[in-house]
Formats: structure tokens, sequence, C-alpha cells
């Protein structure tokens, strides 16, 4: 996951050095006013990509060196996907050449602060993140927010069983890939524990990109969950008393989602309740410092 994320700045440059697609012959405008709203119509795409497995990988470019000004250029969304899915076909001094194209383009006035700030907003991906609960029951997934998890009942005795999840909504006007998803868990240590969701999950398969208003569900089994804080985390004192969901965004973010109580995870017995997973945690703590707060 690289740090990549556009500024207000580097959009005011980028923007402001050209008028269309970088793509020869493609005249699609960067963006267009109406109604006193600018749409953006173009993406921010690498030459070189700033992480190993990208378009053009080129070590020299990797994290914040490949996202300066002279590594980017501005291709309309069908260009974008052109470019990066058939990066042997499109090499990197090609797009360099038509860098120097688009810079040549230029503007015949400036951007506006009011115009620069919108462009920020839409070139940049926004997410929303949250932790869910889903009960399988006559061959069908129930979404329902983590916290009913455990308390969740259908009308029949249908339940197959329960699984965790991670739902990944775009909200903004910009379309985005999904590296990965997972939890982040507090175990008030020196750095929370990482659960990693896997790719895919035999009951379903989540969406790779997700474009402007579309969602998907990545599915995890509480089992694989459970065996890491049980095995890892509590034989050294570490108990969870907190976790939230993340997602690693295809433009090299990542986004969070609210805390919530570790009591909420299906991996403990029916008896556990806040106070007593309250208790564990501080006689997790105590143990710690008995053995000197070093617990590895």
């Amino acid at each position: 996951m690289s740090d990549f994320s556009p500024t207000p700045r580097l959009c005011k440059v980028l923007f402001g050095r050209a008028t269309h697609c970088a793509y020869p012959e493609c005249r699609e405008v960067l963006i267009e006013e109406h109604r006193e709203q600018i749409s953006v119509n173009v993406e921010i795409a690498h030459i070189r990509a700033e992480k190993p497995g990208g378009a053009r990988y080129d070590p020299a470019f990797e994290g914040k060196r490949g996202n300066v000004e002279d590594n980017l250029l501005l291709l309309c969304t069908k260009h974008h996907k052109w470019v990066d899915d058939f990066e042997d076909d499109y090499p990197t001094e090609e797009l360099l050449a038509w860098k120097a194209e688009q810079v040549a383009q230029g503007r015949s006035a400036s951007l506006t602060e009011n115009q620069v700030e919108q462009i920020f907003l839409a070139s940049t991906p926004r997410a929303e993140v949250e932790a869910v609960g889903i009960i399988r029951a006559r061959g069908e997934n129930v979404v329902s927010k983590i916290e009913n998890l455990r308390s969740f009942k259908l009308l029949s005795d249908d339940t197959e069983e329960q699984i965790l999840g991670v739902r990944v909504s775009n909200v903004g006007a910009l379309g985005f890939g999904v590296d990965g998803v997972g939890f982040e868990i507090d175990v008030e240590g020196p750095g929370p524990m990482i659960y990693l969701f896997p790719a895919e999950h035999i009951l379903h398969r989540p969406l790779r990109r997700l474009e402007p208003q579309a969602n998907s569900v990545w599915l995890a089994n509480p089992l694989s969950v459970g065996a890491g804080i049980r095995l890892e985390g509590i034989p050294r004192g570490y108990v969870p008393v907190r976790f939230r969901a993340f997602a690693d965004l295809g433009s090299g973010s990542r986004t969070l989602g609210a805390w919530v109580s570790a009591v909420h995870l299906p991996i403990w017995e029916d008896h556990v309740t806040q106070e007593w997973l309250d208790d564990f945690a501080a006689l997790g703590k105590r143990a710690r410092d008995q053995m000197g707060g070093n617990a590895q």
C-alpha cells in the first residue's frame, strides 16, 4: 500500500497545465461546469507504478517518489484502464511523451480556488467502511450491524452459520479499486493486531472495483479471527478490547471504520458481557506488568 492521495496543490498543478485527456486524439475535456457545479471527467494516472505489481513499476519511483507531478498524467477512465491493463503496449517512454504534450496544452485561464477544491474532492476516492455481521440461512446471506450479530435471531430456526464481514461503500464521484480489507484489533499493546480478510470466500466473491454509489462485502470465518486472538494474543496477556474495519484502496489510501467493542466479535462464549471482557482485559494487563511489560 502506498501513501498516495492528491493534494489541492497537486490538483491545481495537474489540471492547470492541461485541457483534455492525454491519450492521443482523445478530446475528453478534464472538467465541465454546469449549473455552478464542476464534473471531473478524468483520473490521475501513474506513468510508473508507485508500488510493486503495478503497471510499469520502477523501483526508483516507489512510494512518494512515484507520486510527484512529473510521474502523473490525466487520462479519461477508459484510457486509464487501457494503459494499466495492457502495460506492455503502453511503455513508459510513450507515456512520458504524452505527459510532455499534455503539459504543453496549457490553459487559457488559471483555476479559481473553488474550482481547485471541487476538483480535489472529485479526484479523491471517498469510501466508507464498516464491520458487519452475516447470518447464513437457507442459502442466503442476511447482513446486519456487527453489534447485532450475537443476538440476531431469524423468525425461523434455519441459521446455518455466523460470518464476519467488512462492507466497503463508494460514497464519492470516483471509482476505485480495493486491494484488501481487514480488522485492526486493539489489544492495548504497542500496536493493534491485524487480521486480513481472504480475497474471496467460498460463499461470495466481492467486487475488486467499486464505482460511485456501489458497495461490496468481504467475508471471513469467525473461527479464523478467534484462532489468531487465542493463539497469538491472549497467551501473552493481550486481550482485545475493541476493533475496527479497514480497507486499502487502489489509490494507496487506507480508510478506517468506527471502533466497536470487542464484545461484539462472535468468538466468545454466550456468558461473555462487556463487564466480563473489561475484567479479563485488566487481568491480562496485570499479567503483562508482572512480566515486565515485555510479553512478546
